[in-house]
């Protein structure tokens, strides 16, 4: 009949510009990632089982947790704006892919490095097409570790190994629970969670990534109660650390220096 062969021809059309999208997106990331001046290599891995088991722990403590990276192609960026489409009530966050803020965060760690080089500046464009090509080609441990390894910590440290030897007095392979979780909170807001200035709120923010971890099975009942219980045991107060902060003022001290 006359309409089925419509039919044929329109699922045939709408397959072919399809296709012809798909293929126009990638086309579109390859031209820009080529105009990324280097690509990053990965971070050397840890093997030895008592560093793997601390990032273990690190990972647990992730809100929300991050435990893969889903590559990015065409067709992803495709269903992503369906789901964009109106009459629904999907957003941004939660169509995000897995893993691909940790991707972009690290595209904007290797564009502040080549900046640093001399290179040519990374648009954001650039930075965008460079983190789809890091979901497909590094891991979720391969992003952790690269942020552990090149983010500073309020410019005093290039590593969170370094952090760990200078804070806490100890390698990261000795650090127990409790003090990777003290690490990471101080990690994610050093000015507001420095143990030196805020012990209080260093703690608060340890004792809620520990639950987090619990949460998130990383650490089973018995660790989370023991860790809670430990009183940390902190390295002197490195010098170049700034001026702590009084919240109440508005303005910085070295009044509470607890070196």
């Amino acid at each position: 009949m006359r309409w089925k062969h419509s039919l044929r021809w329109l699922v045939w059309l709408v397959g072919l510009t399809g296709v012809v999208l798909l293929t126009a997106l990638e086309g579109f990331y390859s031209h820009t990632l080529a105009k990324v001046p280097a690509l990053p290599s990965k971070p050397v891995p840890i093997f030895r089982p008592a560093e793997r088991l601390r990032l273990q722990w690190w990972m647990s403590m992730e809100r929300p947790q991050v435990t893969h990276v889903h590559p990015i192609w065409p067709w992803t960026v495709a269903l992503g704006v369906l789901r964009l489409f109106p009459f629904t009530t999907a957003c941004f966050a939660e169509i995000e892919p897995e893993g691909f803020g940790l991707a972009l965060d690290a595209a904007y760690r290797w564009s502040d490095e080549l900046e640093e080089r001399g290179t040519d500046d990374i648009r954001p464009g650039e930075r965008v097409a460079l983190a789809v090509w890091l979901t497909r080609h590094w891991n979720v441990e391969d992003l952790v570790m690269d942020d552990l390894q090149h983010r500073s910590l309020n410019l005093q440290q290039q590593s969170i190994f370094d952090a760990a030897r200078s804070g806490l007095g100890k390698e990261w392979a000795e650090l127990d629970l409790a003090s990777i979780a003290l690490l990471k909170t101080v990690y994610d807001d050093p000015t507001r969670r420095a143990p030196w200035c805020a012990p209080e709120r260093s703690l608060e923010g340890r004792d809620s990534l520990l639950r987090a971890a619990h949460e998130n099975g990383g650490i089973t009942l018995d660790e989370l109660e023991e860790a809670l219980r430990a009183r940390p045991l902190l390295a002197l107060r490195p010098e170049r650390w700034p001026p702590c902060i009084t919240p109440e003022q508005g303005g910085t001290s070295d009044s509470g220096d607890p070196r």
